[in-house]
């Protein structure tokens, strides 16, 4: 891994600017009630781990099919 410093480097007007503004940017993004959600989401999904149960199945197969369909089968013909 490669460690880089940045010690001693000064920035130009525009360079601080710049990052000033993607400060700021970035703290008005982030939603203080939704940072909080998904803090609690992820401690739910931490405990779950710890606890061995698995997650939940969002998605699911509902059928397989292998093939060309017919068109009057998936008309409902």
């Amino acid at each position: 891994m490669r460690t880089v410093s940045f010690q001693g480097v000064q920035l130009t007007s525009g360079q601080r600017r710049r990052l000033a503004e993607q400060q700021q940017v970035r703290t008005s993004f982030i939603n203080p009630v939704l940072a909080q959600q998904v803090e609690q989401t992820l401690k739910a999904v931490e405990a779950r781990k710890e606890q061995g149960v698995k997650p939940e199945r969002i998605w699911f197969v509902e059928r397989q099919e292998t093939g060309t369909i017919c068109v009057a089968e998936w008309m409902g013909f």
